[in-house]
């Protein structure tokens, strides 16, 4: 990290500081060494505290600012009043190098990011690409000469079929105009469009050949 802001909300918080080497560290606790850490208010119905003084007071800052505001943890340390927290915030800055009133206190916590708008889309590996690539196939998974043949001719009883022959045409006729679109624009978003347009007609074919 380059700058590390650390806030503790216990008793004796300013203890957990001690063994702090590194640079660039900042750290605020809620109470000195032999100090207690006090509950703001308290839940009637539950019984139970709600929230620490020191956490409510911290949130009570924020809630005066908005996110283009130009404040300083100098003014956020400041804002902690040991009659409002009944402790003393404790903060350690000898290992952080810059002055508290010129950070901002939106370096550390919420801030707007300047975001960039663009228009084009993603595009996904381009077929020229992937045309070059070469796919082995392991020795024990090549097929043999006899396998080919076998093949081969069920393949050819399967066309002599006229409706196999007729549907085949068909959709050799759809692809070939879907290559020739890829290798023209280059990328794969042309195939995914072009498949959505022709999947009716392709539907409306499969079952009238059925």
């Amino acid at each position: 990290f380059k700058e590390l802001l650390i806030m503790v909300d216990t008793c004796q918080a300013a203890t957990l500081f001690n063994q702090l080497h590194s640079p660039g560290v900042l750290a605020i606790g809620s109470s000195m060494k032999g100090e207690n850490s006090y509950s703001h208010h308290l839940d009637s119905d539950v019984g139970v505290s709600v929230v620490d003084r020191f956490t409510f007071y911290t949130l009570a800052f924020f809630e005066r600012l908005n996110t283009y505001s130009n404040a300083s943890l100098s003014s956020l340390f400041n804002s902690y009043h040991p009659s409002a927290l009944m402790s003393t915030a404790y903060y350690r800055t000898n290992l952080y190098q810059r002055p508290l009133d010129t950070v901002p206190v939106t370096n550390f916590f919420g801030s707007v990011m300047e975001t960039i708008h663009t228009d084009s889309a993603y595009r996904g590996f381009s077929s020229k690409v992937t045309s070059n690539v070469k796919i082995k196939m392991p020795v024990d998974q090549k097929v043999s000469q006899d396998e080919r043949r076998t093949l081969t001719n069920i393949a050819q009883e399967h066309m002599k079929d006229p409706r196999t022959k007729e549907e085949y045409g068909v959709l050799s006729s759809i692809w070939s105009i879907l290559d020739m679109r890829i290798n023209r624009n280059g990328d794969f978003d042309t195939l995914v469009n072009y498949g959505l347009v022709i999947m009716l007609p392709l539907v409306a074919i499969s079952t009238w050949l059925s």
